[in-house]
């Protein structure tokens, strides 16, 4: 049986989802779409093991030594999408992230066929 990469299991959590974005259910940023990758950055290389630095953040930071995407990472953590924004911009704001958002072109807003191909690749893998 394929080992799951999911770190958060909604059944052994003793701590509520919500605390881990201090009650907060919008990003303090613009809202990241949920196609957005993000890859750690070299300071986030340097400090993913501090102990000052909460789980789920380490995680994430560990997760995205590989480019994710914000959805691929509310699924390993196993949390609301909407956490997993709020998590995902906080870290970008303290410097450990960086965020390559969708290229938005002339058509409807959407993601582009390439981005949306590339994600369902990455969702697939996993």
């Amino acid at each position: 049986m394929p080992e799951s990469r999911q770190i958060g299991d909604h059944a052994d959590r003793v701590v509520p989802v919500y605390a881990f974005t201090r009650g907060r259910t919008r990003s303090a940023g613009r809202e990241l779409p949920l196609e957005a990758l993000v890859v750690a950055t070299e300071l986030a290389a340097r400090h993913q093991d501090e102990a000052a630095m909460q789980f789920e953040w380490r995680a994430i930071v560990r997760a995205c030594a590989q480019p994710m995407s914000v959805a691929e990472i509310g699924a390993l953590l196993g949390v609301p999408v909407r956490v997993a924004r709020v998590l995902v911009s906080d870290l970008a704001h303290a410097g450990y992230l960086e965020l390559h958002l969708p290229h938005r072109g002339q058509g409807d807003g959407g993601p582009g066929q390439a981005i949306l191909g590339r994600l369902l690749d990455g969702l697939r893998a996993r």
